[in-house]
């Protein structure tokens, strides 16, 4: 399993006592991150962006910009093994809700020329 610096992120070695990178200190106070737990991460996020859009998407000016980070992050999520269903619905609730915000935004043109003609 490939482990990381906790200050530059940079892949070390576990036998390593200082980053190669940015010279800090490796030992047991310090916190070195796996991949995994980035890409838990990411699938987390993906799935709270993916609640938020539920609301969002009532002004695609939100919307938009919420969706689409959430598609993001939901997409490197899926490479999570603990996570993935997490990640998988992020990604669904993000995609509708980009849709939604789309036809939301139509909707919006539509209503102002019927009102201006």
């Amino acid at each position: 399993m490939s482990k990381f610096c906790s200050n530059c992120g940079k892949e070390v070695n576990e036998n390593q006592d200082v980053c190669l990178n940015c010279g800090v200190r490796i030992n047991s106070n310090t916190v070195v991150n796996s991949t995994e737990d980035k890409v838990d991460k990411n699938a987390s996020v993906g799935f709270i962006l993916g609640l938020i859009s539920i609301i969002a998407w009532f002004i695609p000016l939100f919307g938009y910009p919420v969706t689409v980070c959430g598609i993001v992050f939901s997409s490197k999520g899926l490479k999570s093994k603990t996570q993935r269903g997490k990640a998988l619905a992020g990604l669904i609730l993000s995609i509708v809700f980009l849709v939604f915000s789309f036809i939301n935004s139509i909707m919006g043109v539509i209503m102002n020329l019927a009102f201006y003609y």
